[in-house]
């Protein structure tokens, strides 16, 4: 079990420089299993390579013990409570969960305990090497646990009655339960000052997800199997700018996705200093010799172009992978059944999705199974923000489901 101490004042002066006030350094005392350790919380803050608009800018690191005492310090509460587990044959990392007893549902922290002693592995050498063994399905591509480096994030969702899982040596922090919509959400949205604002944002970035989803795929149901669905007028646009194009229509958007992806792993190996300028200019430098060639229609390219950008506006990056995969997903779909392929493929997710559960919680609420009085939370943001979120963490009943 973890015991902080008091916190002391190191004062530090220069002794060849003129008497200026002192300077203080932050130091902690932190008991893990009665041994003292002395810590900075200065020197152990890591770097900020993602700055907020608004909110705190420290960040977790991948000391153990600066992150628990990060939360303490944010926590007056004695109903934090830290519980340790060692994971890990050969490295016997440390594992901790945080809660709050009087928010947390006994059943979710339950739950989260015996899916972590449950674990063989003989290393944890990231974060999401517990993910992938305690979460529900391991065949879902949709995340079921939330990470985070953001103080601020983790405390929401404490006060939200979440557990968060701290491992040592990582950085990133793991929230469950997990539902769609706290993968949409963003910290923004709650330090917005004017709700409409944040419940404007909050809404577009749903639109822009199945925007994303979907437009590559139904581009190509309807102009390869269903015209009809086509207003006469755009018709006549589509047919003129396809005058001379070499490929068909799903050949073309395939290509585009897959340059899209090529570029965009190419940003990612790259140092990023240059990485960015090398992967901006080798994508104008495709596109342009795409159009002149006439290999590439200029529809197919606002399509893919829009997809991209929608995809962009999800701020977590795991479920934009997972969005990526939805969209050639149905871009499969459409190309073998046209529109009936389309809504068949949405309709499998719509079915998945609801059927999808994070430690018990429906991964859809509050939306499946409704529950119009967790709206204010999640699809929209009320007037004054009130934790924790009503019944969204809190495991329902066989009565209830029913």
């Amino acid at each position: 079990m973890f015991r902080f101490l008091k916190r002391k004042k190191k004062i530090q002066q220069n002794a060849a420089a003129p008497r200026l006030p002192e300077q203080e350094q932050a130091t902690d005392e932190v008991a893990i299993d009665d041994e003292e350790i002395k810590i900075s919380l200065v020197d152990m803050a890591p770097r900020d390579t993602q700055y907020p608009l608004r909110g705190p800018k420290k960040r977790f690191s991948e000391n153990i013990v600066y992150n628990l005492q990060l939360l303490r310090e944010r926590f007056s509460d004695s109903n934090l409570t830290f519980e340790q587990f060692l994971i890990g044959s050969r490295t016997r990392n440390r594992v901790v969960i945080a809660y709050l007893k009087d928010v947390a549902h006994p059943g979710i922290v339950s739950e989260v305990k015996e899916r972590l002693r449950s674990i063989r592995t003989e290393a944890v050498i990231d974060t999401s090497y517990l993910e992938r063994d305690i979460e529900n399905s391991n065949i879902s591509p949709f995340p079921q646990i939330e990470n985070t480096t953001r103080p601020d994030v983790v405390m929401s969702a404490l006060l939200q009655g979440r557990v968060a899982i701290i491992s040592d040596g990582n950085p990133e922090i793991l929230l469950a339960p997990t539902t769609l919509f706290d993968l949409m959400d963003t910290p923004e949205d709650a330090n917005s000052r004017w709700f409409i604002a944040a419940t404007f944002f909050r809404v577009a970035r749903y639109i822009m997800f199945i925007l994303a989803a979907s437009l590559p795929a139904f581009y190509i149901a309807v102009t390869t199997f269903n015209p009809e669905f086509i207003p006469a007028g755009i018709t006549f646009i589509i047919a003129r700018a396809r005058g001379a194009a070499p490929f068909p229509v799903y050949l073309e958007t395939f290509i585009m996705m897959g340059v899209v992806e090529a570029v965009r792993m190419m940003l990612i190996r790259i140092p990023t200093p240059i990485g960015g300028n090398i992967a901006l200019f080798s994508g104008l430098a495709l596109v342009i010799a795409g159009l002149l060639s006439n290999v590439v229609t200029p529809i197919v390219l606002m399509v893919v172009t829009l997809a991209i950008i929608c995809s962009f506006g999800i701020p977590n990056y795991d479920l934009r992978s997972t969005l990526r995969i939805i969209q050639f997903f149905t871009m499969i779909m459409a190309t073998a059944l046209g529109i009936f392929g389309f809504a068949v493929a949405f309709f499998y997710l719509s079915v998945h999705l609801a059927s999808l559960k994070s430690f018990g919680i429906p991964y859809m609420t509050p939306l499946a199974p409704l529950e119009a009085s967790a709206w204010g939370h999640t699809i929209a943001r009320k007037g004054s923000e009130k934790m924790p979120q009503d019944e969204t963490y809190k495991p329902r009943t066989a009565e209830q489901e029913d």
